[in-house]
């Protein structure tokens, strides 16, 4: 059996406890904004910080309403997952996210130019489908049981689970966006094509705009 195996989807036992995980930078999260004003005003602090014009490259990609989650892949292969935490200390969830599907057991590489990096270090987001929500709920309701607020509570809530096995009868779902480990990467357009190349599942409804007009 190998590490990569499809039966390492299955999970381990049951934990006891979850250990702990220093990541290796920091998992910052996103300030919000709410309004067009907000987001030019945000623009605005940015040239003031500068002190010039800004022309700007952005990158538009959905937020995922989902847990952030760090991977670890050492020689292809990946040998860890964890939580934010507190931005610095995560959980250790290996065994829940190796249930993931989406989560590559192992990288691929589909440009012969790449090499398979000795250590890989990436950050995402699981998530559970509003299809799968409500299948789960329809469950719920069968065994007379109270249906779940929201699928970002049972996708948060399912990787925090001592018991794999719950895990992976979630059926969840997860896209990673970001590249820890510095492969020379310039833009978010290109850590997406490296992820990709890797055989990440990414989100396909991003786009580039060169404005906060295109933006909108």
């Amino acid at each position: 059996m190998t590490a990569d195996s499809p039966t390492q989807r299955v999970g381990g036992v049951p934990l006891k406890e979850f250990k702990k995980v220093r990541h290796d930078a920091p998992m910052i999260s996103l300030n919000d904004a709410f309004s067009e004003d907000d987001v030019r005003a945000w623009f605005l602090r940015l040239e003031n910080f500068l002190n010039r014009s800004v022309r700007p490259v952005f990158y538009c990609e959905p937020k995922i309403d989902g847990l952030a989650i760090e991977l670890v892949y050492e020689n292809g292969l990946f040998v860890q997952g964890s939580t934010r935490g507190d931005g610095f200390v995560g959980e250790d969830i290996t065994q829940n996210l190796k249930t993931v599907d989406a989560i590559p057991l192992r990288l691929k590489i589909e440009n012969r130019k790449l090499k398979i990096p000795e250590r890989l270090v990436v950050r995402g987001e699981v998530f559970l489908t509003k299809k799968e929500f409500e299948r789960i709920n329809r469950e719920q309701e069968k065994k007379g049981l109270k249906p779940y607020a929201n699928p970002r509570n049972v996708a948060a809530g399912s990787v925090r689970q001592l018991d794999p096995k719950v895990t992976a009868s979630r059926k969840l779902d997860s896209y990673q966006y970001g590249i820890v480990t510095d492969f020379g990467q310039k833009t978010h357009a290109e850590e997406h094509a490296l992820l990709a190349e890797w055989g990440f599942k990414t989100n396909p409804d991003t786009q580039e705009a060169h404005s906060i007009d295109e933006v909108f």
